[in-house]
């Protein structure tokens, strides 16, 4: 493990500021558990709140690698990756309690040529924990599923 850590750390060092994943700017985005959701983004730091299937959400991501996708000339794809973790205030099957949700996340992003917003579609896997009435209900391995557009300054 102890060989490991460096590695990483260097990966990330190396391919962390290649590209423009994940734009500067504020957001909107749509999906599971998250019906509707809106973000803002400065630098590779997102924020993000939103109304979820089962109560209120919010959370903070960290994007720590970002690459373009060559793929044709004035054709701006991009992917990225990082870590996060969200918390919603959450009621299921009658039990109501927060959610903790620490997790890794990987998406991809197109940008629009000559305009101010891109697209983007993104998956987050992480571990789920129920606190109160939550605990023993739901928890465990979870994922999220989010798609969204970004309005770029």
């Amino acid at each position: 493990m102890k060989r490991v850590a460096p590695l990483v750390v260097l990966f990330a060092l190396l391919f962390g500021s290649l590209g423009k994943a994940q734009s500067d700017g504020f957001g909107l985005y749509s999906g599971f558990p998250t019906w509707i959701g809106v973000q803002y983004q400065v630098s590779n730091f997102r924020l993000g709140a939103g109304l979820a299937f089962a109560g209120l959400g919010a959370g903070a991501d960290y994007i720590v690698l970002e690459q373009a996708i060559p793929a044709a000339p004035g054709f701006d794809l991009s992917w990225y990756a990082g870590a996060g973790a969200s918390v919603g205030f959450w009621t299921v099957l009658s039990n109501t309690g927060i959610y903790v949700f620490p997790h890794g996340l990987v998406g991809i992003e197109y940008a629009f040529p000559a305009q101010p917003f891109s697209v983007y579609g993104e998956l987050q896997v992480g571990f789920g924990i129920g606190t109160g009435a939550l605990s023993g209900v739901i928890g465990g391995v979870d994922f999220n599923a989010r798609a969204g557009l970004i309005f770029r300054p």
